[in-house]
């Protein structure tokens, strides 16, 4: 997996490209936007990311340049803003097939929905890249198990032991949680929506 980052300002993406870094992608940044025009048919990238508050015209020049090959119909292209597109930037950004407008820092939910975009397009595989643990609320046992699915903010949740579940109610807010994707370990607080005793559906908040 390949990732080309088009910033005149690292710091601006450096929390984007951290993230992607750390699920196995290799990454390559330009500081000039025509610079990288002229080689993204070499670099052949699998995602494209492009810092618009720096190129705030020629992003959409570029992404029409692209859209225009065949070539580059599987990119996958993220936008990053710090101050957010106008209502018509992000119609014109949907237009082109931006998958989403990233903020400077990517939080858990941006870092799911990033995953989530990736291993539907194939490029991360979510069999092995997702390991899910935390400590009961009430008597403090650790709670293993495997992640059944997981979209967006939402993961189906199956624990080795059941019996570890049974008193956990929905609306418990679960604090001490470790999520690991790929090679990044988080510890996000949960909230448990439904137990059905065989499996939790956690929110992610």
């Amino acid at each position: 997996m390949k990732t080309l980052l088009i910033t005149a300002s690292e710091i601006e993406t450096d929390n984007c490209a951290q993230y992607l870094e750390s699920i196995g992608s290799e990454n390559i940044t330009y500081r000039w936007l025509v610079k990288a025009m002229d080689n993204i048919c070499e670099i052949n990238p699998h995602i494209l990311v492009i810092n618009a508050d720096d190129f705030p015209r020629l992003w959409k020049t570029f992404v029409q340049f692209l859209r225009s090959d065949s070539m580059f119909d599987r990119l996958i292209i993220f936008l990053v803003s710090h101050r957010g597109l106008s209502e018509r930037e992000q119609d014109k950004a949907k237009t082109l097939g931006i998958k989403k407008v990233l903020p400077r820092t990517l939080n858990e939910i941006d870092k799911k929905n990033v995953y989530n975009i990736l291993v539907q397009e194939n490029l991360v595989s979510e069999k092995i890249s997702i390991q899910f643990a935390f400590r009961h609320p009430v008597d403090y046992r650790i709670v293993t198990g495997r992640i059944m699915s997981m979209f967006s903010s939402i993961i189906i949740f199956k624990p080795e032991q059941r019996y570890l579940i049974d008193n956990i109610k929905p609306g418990t807010i679960i604090k001490s949680c470790t999520l690991k994707i790929g090679r990044t370990s988080t510890e996000p607080p949960v909230k448990v929506l439904s137990n059905n005793g065989l499996e939790l559906e956690l929110q992610i908040l």
